[in-house]
């Protein structure tokens, strides 16, 4: 694994186009590390000048005179390949290329970053870049960076790191953060990714003892693997990773055959790997600072009596809210439905002691009413026992209280008495007042010093607590399964497949799947020749007496995706004489449709009747490799859209994860005496086709089993269709 301890903690930095005009890339990284108190080497590189804003200029790298590990390089890019180089020459190990003009201008700009990362290997210097911000180490004042890196606000030291894919958009969040009070260690705008790529920085903040907390904003990754190991290493160290993934909204540009492909838009793929690896996925700048803000707290706030780790995470998703005013309490329930929180019942001797200590018209059930006007000094004690009470419950697993608007020395009194109780628990706190610190200090301060983290509103309390319990769920899960992407089963050996590019017949495609040990119909192959049009059978039939009466047809060709489609589906033929009819229609209707399509026989397949109708699926992403689908499946699988995703290959912890977020997941459970659906049977073959899709991951673009019917509890599955499409 690469180490970038030198590329954080360098002696000496060299600024390679340096100038003394702060308008300029080198000039405002110059300026930024004359002041900041960095305390390693400074060299203006430009052989124009002999001095530069007070230091001594070199004429080149080379001829720099003091230890150097680090080249920030602000040129043209026609010139950073030479300049690499010579940093090689130097023992310079690594380099911030700040400037464009690369790939993203065409076939030139290609070529002229080909030649820089051919200079890079051949010297043994990795770089961050080009066309990004820069670097800074906020602890030791590295600013390798032009830019909002280098401009106040100045960043405070703390526990976060940061890795943004959009150096100016991901400082304006980096700056929300830090003005709510958040420190900072790293940061890095990871820029065009030409060589140090987002998943080895977070492998490296996840092996930084300094480093508690992540933060990476991604457009996208080239190799999705790489980013589940870093995030499943994070996750094992306990260290929470906040990723905002953009670009939601656009399918990736997919010229699908199956059902599953088209339903599987590129944010999916992202959006399954960040939940199985426990990623706390975020969706707004507010939402980043308020979780940083809730691992931050206390930080550099002084010294509390036995103060709390920030470090606490709830042992699962019921809260307790205490409020003076029920409006925000009612805006607290709506937002904590939709983080999957719980507002936990509270056990009899809980209601009864917090009826002993609460006034008379309070609300002592959950949400907590305190009612207007409290607290008051004369209820201190009363309440901290209060607080106690709920803490020491322990169907409670997180608390949060809404202040409302008080202020001055009732709020300080609340949140003293808060503090006073939080620290005898290790449960997670979170406290939540619209009052800024200007007006009521006092109580900021007592909150911050407990390390209780304070919120402005009820639902982005909510919010902050849900991504809380989904990182400590998913912490547990680690804990319970092991290795995030790793095979349940061992499968025998399958079948030889054809070469190339090309979609199999659900005759071949379904033969690959019994192989993997999932239940398929028991069909029939019939050859089309002239004994079948006339009513006969041939090849692999022994006459009338080998079909399953009565039978679904299908047309067998390994050209047409979706029979249907052109009528190549009938249903319901219940004798010789009407197979006989219908195939001559079938095979008539597809010459039409299709007169190219290379046909491969018929298919009977006896009749499955009831059960539930899923769609089993695999696509094959560029990113991440095979991704497994599961969804409500038959011919309205693209037109319900309840699908989940999952990066294979997976166990069944995951498979039945995948059954209960299904929108429909209650059709499962029986209804209206219906009796459950075989889950054990649909978790079963999830895995089979997670592990089938990983050990032909270099082959199957994509596969459809739709529709998979899941019978009732016991009854098993049978998959009643399937295709699957090969890749060179």
């Amino acid at each position: 694994m690469a180490t970038f301890d030198r590329l954080f903690n360098p002696d000496g930095i060299a600024i390679v186009g340096a100038s003394g005009d702060v308008t300029r890339f080198g000039g405002q990284t110059v300026r930024a590390l004359n002041t900041s108190g960095y305390a390693g080497g400074i060299y203006p590189v430009n052989p124009k000048y002999p001095e530069i804003d007070g230091r001594k200029a070199y004429a080149s790298v080379t001829a720099i005179d003091g230890p150097c590990d680090l080249a920030v390089i602000a040129l043209p890019a026609a010139q950073v390949a030479g300049v690499v180089a010579e940093c090689g020459r130097k023992g310079i190990g690594h380099a911030v290329v700040l400037g464009g003009g690369f790939r993203e201008i065409g076939h030139e700009g290609e070529r002229l970053e080909q030649d820089m990362l051919a200079a890079a290997r051949a010297a043994g210097v990795r770089l961050i870049g080009p066309n990004c911000i820069g670097m800074v180490n906020v602890h030791a004042q590295v600013i390798a960076a032009f830019g909002s890196l280098t401009r106040p606000p100045k960043l405070q030291p703390g526990a976060v790191s940061v890795a943004v894919q959009s150096g100016g958009f991901g400082m304006s969040v980096v700056i929300q953060a830090a003005m709510a009070g958040v420190g900072v260690r790293y940061v890095v705008a990871t820029g065009s990714e030409s060589d140090i790529t987002m998943p080895e920085l977070l492998e490296h903040y996840v092996d930084d003892p300094g480093t508690k907390v992540i933060f990476a904003y991604i457009e996208g990754v080239a190799s999705g693997r790489a980013l589940i190991a870093a995030l499943e290493r994070a996750l094992a160290a306990g260290k929470p990773v906040v990723v905002w993934k953009s670009g939601k909204t656009g399918q990736g540009a997919r010229a699908a055959a199956s059902h599953t492909a088209n339903l599987t838009s590129t944010y999916a793929v992202y959006r399954a790997a960040l939940r199985q690896c426990g990623a706390v996925e975020v969706f707004n700048a507010e939402q980043v600072v308020d979780f940083l803000v809730s691992q931050s707290a206390g930080e550099g706030a002084g010294s509390w009596p036995a103060a709390p780790s920030q470090a606490r995470v709830p042992e699962g998703r019921q809260v307790a809210v205490v409020t003076n005013t029920g409006g925000s309490a009612v805006v607290f329930a709506d937002a904590a439905d939709q983080a999957r929180l719980v507002i936990a019942p509270l056990g009899n001797a809980t209601t009864t002691r917090l009826r002993e200590l609460m006034p008379p018209l309070a609300a002592v059930n959950n949400p907590v009413d305190t009612t207007a006007g409290y607290p008051r000094p004369e209820h201190e004690a009363s309440f901290r026992a209060a607080f106690e009470t709920l803490l020491g419950d322990p169907d409670v697993h997180q608390l949060c209280v809404l202040f409302g608007t008080i202020m001055g020395p009732s709020f300080a009194l609340g949140a003293r008495v808060l503090a006073e109780a939080t620290v005898k628990f290790d449960k997670p706190v979170f406290a939540v007042s619209a009052v800024p610190a200007s007006i009521s200090s006092e109580g900021h301060a007592f909150l911050s010093a407990a390390g209780i983290p304070l919120l402005t509103s009820p639902n982005r309390a909510a919010h902050t607590m849900g991504h809380l319990a989904d990182f400590a769920q998913a912490r547990q899960r680690q804990t319970e399964r092991g290795a995030i992407c790793a095979n349940d089963v061992a499968l025998p050996a399958l079948p030889a497949l054809p070469a190339g590019a090309l979609s199999l017949d659900e005759f071949e495609s379904k033969a690959l799947l019994k192989a993997a040990g999932i239940p398929v119909t028991a069909d029939v192959r019939i050859a089309l020749d002239v004994a079948l049009l006339s009513g006969g059978y041939a090849n692999d039939t022994e006459g009338a007496d080998a079909i399953p009466f009565p039978v679904a047809l299908k047309l067998l060709s390994r050209d047409i995706a979706h029979k249907s489609d052109i009528g190549g589906v009938q249903l319901g033929i219940r004798d010789a004489a009407a197979l006989a009819d219908a195939a001559a229609a079938m095979v008539a209707r597809a010459r039409a449709h299709a007169p190219d399509a290379r046909l491969g026989g018929l298919l009977a397949c006896p009749m499955v009747e009831g059960g539930i109708e899923a769609i089993v699926g695999v696509v094959n992403d560029e990113t991440f490799g095979p991704v497994v689908a599961l969804g409500l499946g038959g011919i309205f699988a693209e037109t319900l859209q309840d699908v989940v995703y999952r990066i294979a290959p997976f166990g069944l912890d995951e498979a039945r994860s995948m059954i209960a977020e299904l929108r429909a997941a209650g059709l499962f459970d029986g209804q209206r005496g219906r009796r459950p659906a075989d889950r054990a049977a649909l978790a079963d073959v999830l895995v089979k086709v997670s592990a089938l899709s990983w050990a032909l991951r270099d082959r199957i673009a994509e596969l459809d089993i739709n529709p998979l019917i899941v019978r009732s509890e016991g009854g098993g599955v049978v998959a009643a269709d399937a295709l699957l499409v090969l890749r060179a």
